[in-house]
């Protein structure tokens, strides 16, 4: 495909903080330790074109480390994952932290290529005129929900629960795990101001990915805890989560809670669902792959999980959203056997998911890159005045549905505080 763009990356000498900007950005993906941020649009691509393009577009690189050169950015669909769209912004920049501690910034432009491209600081000058955005605007007036519906209110959500446990208990069931997922429409009395919601999600969630990506239907964002898939050159990893307990409120009450995670017999069994899909996948395509022998639990703001990081090495090289398109949807978000689980969703969820549980993140021409799932999210309506959010958890034979219903209303509670402080008091 000939795209008609050329690209240059070039280092910066200064920056401002991503989410420090006024105006929103077109896409962000905001780890600790690395970030990319970009404005508008040079090109829009399917996923399952996207390396094959991004390789074909010359690339002017003189910062030769990880999300420099030409990179793609977008979130999938969690069903039909690959009929997804990316986009490669106009201008990228990009924000990550050596091994040393040393931070260091660059800023990647794509235009056509009959342009000439700008090689200085001045790229960024150029960013902050077109797009009318500068740093450290003033805060916008906060909103206020002013109507919080749900097709499947709690005890709906618990009922289901309850049916599809009965269905997992009876003679000669196949279904081993689910994850159901309940939804939620907020709305407010005025434009939620979205550049401050993402501040706030990455204060309230510092150890995960922030992220905002636009989709056809408006805006998903969000602050993922869990990597569905990275690869450097051959290098892969993961860190599926799976199993999960509402921290305590005190020091004593949450060491309790914790422990009881690790101890549970029902969530180290939901845990390894996770894991040995996930090893069925990857161990035919790497010629090493390190998975340690029991989990680790993982802590959040408001849950503690159980996560399992594993590392491998490809036999050959595959490109990052060929990875993607082989592991989603995993019985973290799915279900066990998959096919089984994935109608069982369609049947009993209330509402489609839409981008919820499908992959965010970013890739290069090189194919390499960073995948998150979409969790503890939500998407902006065009708009502007109202979102729709959904949380899951993962349902096996032996689950109490009123355990689940009260753990999917933690996380919804997660979103919602985030979006509007104490906004989750409309939660029923």
């Amino acid at each position: 495909m000939q795209t008609g763009l050329h690209a240059r990356s070039v280092p910066l000498e200064y920056g401002p903080d991503a989410l420090q900007f006024d105006a929103n950005p077109t896409v962000l993906f905001d780890r600790p330790g690395f970030t990319l941020v970009g404005w508008g649009t040079a090109l829009m691509l399917s996923a399952s074109e996207a390396t094959e393009v991004l390789a074909g577009i010359p690339c002017d690189d003189r910062v030769q480390r990880p999300g420099s050169g030409v990179v793609a950015l977008g979130a999938l669909p969690f069903e039909d994952v690959m009929s997804g769209q990316v986009i490669v912004p106009r201008f990228t920049m990009g924000i990550a932290r050596d091994p040393g501690g040393d931070l260091r910034r660059w800023l990647t432009v794509v235009g056509p290529e009959e342009d000439p491209l700008p090689d200085t600081d001045e790229a960024l000058d150029a960013v902050i005129w077109q797009y009318d955005t500068t740093p450290e605007g003033a805060e916008p007036a906060e909103v206020t929900v002013v109507a919080l519906e749900s097709p499947m209110i709690s005890d709906g959500y618990r009922d289901l629960v309850a049916r599809v446990v009965a269905r997992m208990g009876a003679d000669g069931a196949s279904l081993r795990k689910a994850v159901l997922a309940r939804p939620i429409t907020v709305a407010f009395d005025g434009q939620l101001p979205l550049a401050v919601v993402l501040r706030r999600l990455r204060a309230f969630e510092p150890n995960c990915t922030v992220f905002c990506m636009p989709v056809p239907d408006g805006t998903f964002f969000g602050a993922s805890p869990e990597l569905l898939i990275a690869r450097d050159g051959l290098r892969v990893w993961c860190h599926p989560l799976a199993g999960t307990v509402a921290r305590g409120t005190t020091a004593r009450a949450d060491a309790d809670a914790q422990g009881r995670l690790a101890g549970s017999a029902k969530e180290q069994s939901e845990h390894r669902y996770v894991i040995d899909d996930i090893q069925g996948v990857l161990r035919p395509l790497c010629s090493s792959l390190s998975v340690p022998d029991g989990p680790s639990l993982v802590a959040f703001r408001s849950v503690a999980h159980l996560g399992t990081r594993i590392e491998g090495q490809l036999a050959s090289p595959m490109s990052i959203l060929d990875l993607v398109g082989r592991m989603h949807p995993t019985p973290a978000v799915g279900g066990v056997p998959r096919d089984l689980a994935l109608a069982t969703i369609l049947e009993g969820e209330a509402a489609p998911r839409g981008h919820w549980a499908g992959p965010v993140g970013w890739t290069d021409a090189q194919g390499n890159g960073e995948w998150m799932i979409g969790l503890r999210s939500a998407r902006l309506h065009a708009d502007g005045s109202s979102v729709s959010l959904h949380a899951g958890a993962g349902i096996v034979a032996g689950s109490d549905p009123e355990a689940e219903a009260a753990e999917v209303n933690v996380k919804l509670t997660t979103v919602l505080d985030a979006l509007i402080p104490g906004s989750s008091a409309h939660l029923r």
